[in-house]
This record gives C-alpha cells, sequence and structure tokens, in this order.
C-alpha cells in the first residue's frame, strides 16, 4: 500500500503543478500549454533550402549622451522621428559657455592688435626681440583659448552620428546630464536580418549569398531581398547553432525593425 503511494504521489503533485499553471494563465484546468520550440533546431541539419525563422533587426543603435556635463535646454526630437546623421536633436545651456567665448576673442583680438603695433618697431630694431617674442606667444595662446573655448561650445549640441530614427527619448529641457542617456537612435537602413542556423550547414552558406526573407503580409506581401552580410565562426555548443546575419536595402524606412521573419537561402 505505501509502495503504491509513493508511485502516485509524484504523478499527483506533477499533475497539480501544471493545473497551477494553466489556472495562473486563466485556462482551464485541463488545458495543455504549448511547448515552445527552437526555430532554428527544427530546421533539418543538411538542408539548406528549408526555410528559417529568422528576426529583423536595426542595422545600429546609439544611445547617445553628451560629452560633457550640464543641463538640457533643448531636446528636438521626439520618438519615431526621423533624423538625419549631423543633426542636433539635443542641446545643453550654453550661456555661460557663449559669454567665455566672447571674453576669449576679446583677448585675442587685443593681443592680435598689439602685435601689429609693435611689428614695425621690432623690425626697426627699436624694440627688444625678448619683448617682442612675448607679445607673439601671448596672443598665439589666447587664439588657442578661442579654439578651445569653440570646441567646448561644440560639445554641448548632441548630434546623430547617423542617419536613422528616434527609438526612445530618456530626457527632457531642464534635466541635468552627466553620464545620462538622452535619446535612443536606430538604423534601420540597412536593416539586419539574425538567422540561428544548425551547426550542420556550417560552410554551405558564403558571404554575399543572395537570400530571400519574408514577413507578415500586412508589412509586406513581397519577399525581402537580402545578402549574407556576416557568419559567426564561433558556435555556441549548447545548442550547436551559429548565427548569420543578413542586409536587407530598407529606402524610406518602410519595413520596421524588431519583426519576426522567414528567410530561404
Amino acid at each position: 500500500m505505501m509502495r503504491s503511494l509513493n508511485l502516485f504521489c509524484p504523478v499527483l503533485l506533477g499533475g497539480l503543478f501544471a493545473s497551477a499553471a494553466a489556472l495562473a494563465q486563466g485556462l482551464p484546468p485541463d488545458a495543455r500549454l504549448p511547448v515552445l520550440s527552437e526555430p532554428a533546431l527544427a530546421v533539418p541539419a543538411d538542408n539548406l533550402n528549408a526555410p528559417m525563422a529568422c528576426l529583423i533587426e536595426p542595422f545600429q543603435v546609439s544611445e547617445l549622451g553628451s560629452a560633457s556635463a550640464g543641463v538640457l535646454s533643448n531636446v528636438l526630437v521626439q520618438r519615431g522621428d526621423v533624423v538625419k546623421k549631423g543633426q542636433v536633436v539635443a542641446e545643453l545651456n550654453t550661456s555661460v559657455d557663449e559669454a567665455t567665448l566672447g571674453l576669449r576673442r576679446a583677448e585675442a583680438s587685443y593681443l592680435s592688435r598689439v602685435v601689429e603695433r609693435n611689428a614695425d618697431l621690432f623690425k626697426r630694431q627699436l624694440l627688444p626681440a625678448g619683448d617682442y617674442d612675448e607679445m607673439t606667444s601671448r596672443s598665439r595662446q589666447a587664439q588657442l583659448q578661442v579654439a578651445l573655448q569653440q570646441a567646448i561650445l561644440a560639445e554641448r549640441s548632441i548630434k546623430s552620428p547617423f542617419d536613422g530614427v528616434v527609438a526612445e527619448r530618456y530626457a527632457g529641457p531642464g534635466d541635468r546630464v552627466n553620464d545620462n542617456k538622452i535619446v535612443k537612435l536606430a538604423q534601420i537602413n540597412p536593416l539586419l536580418v539574425k538567422v540561428v542556423v544548425p551547426e550542420g550547414l556550417y560552410g554551405q552558406i558564403k558571404s554575399d549569398t543572395d537570400a530571400q526573407v519574408m514577413v507578415n503580409t500586412a508589412i509586406s506581401d513581397k519577399p525581402l531581398k537580402a545578402k549574407v552580410w556576416r557568419i559567426d565562426r564561433v558556435m555556441d555548443a549548447a545548442s550547436g547553432t551559429f548565427t548569420v546575419l543578413l542586409r536587407v536595402p530598407n529606402d524610406g524606412n518602410t519595413i520596421p525593425s524588431g519583426i519576426r521573419c522567414s528567410v530561404r537561402f
């Protein structure tokens, strides 16, 4: 009697746990939960022509911050905006830096006039060479101070490093930034297609090979043309797979990133 009870208990507990999981998801107690499968492992290891599951991602993502600490005066973009390379997306308060630049320019201008006034005296040997050398050195240092202040002022404007879209906005006017992120940009032209391939197909996929990528018909009813861009040379030992990256042209940013797809080589 006790032996039968010991065998029955694990089965009973398993059923109770399954029922509890189903109830937690709002399902009837006798419902069977779906088993998630690994798309790449569902592909036969020796069949390159079978469609494989893939994911479309941005080509690159950048979370922009500021090279110097300060207070944001403007954030010029919103989530979803299209930005061009070099476009200013945010600005820090520059009132102190602009005043300092004006002071440096005034000093440089004065010292430049001093050098000009004394150049003729130096040529006629009415001014010691040491005095004239000191004047020209101070004038040159003042010009370098102007260039330095201009560089500091330029860092107060945060610019987009590539053509892309605004994926996230983290801060707004009045926020103080130091190591903080201000906006997140994503380049979606071209797009990057990530495919996890069984190791049995290693060596059968070559760089620049053409491929067709299928997405939800609500997004595109025609296959997207892609080319193999990168092939991982380091396998994932746990799953017995490697990753292949493909590039898809996306003129006009018509295809969004972050969507599932299937690819056929």
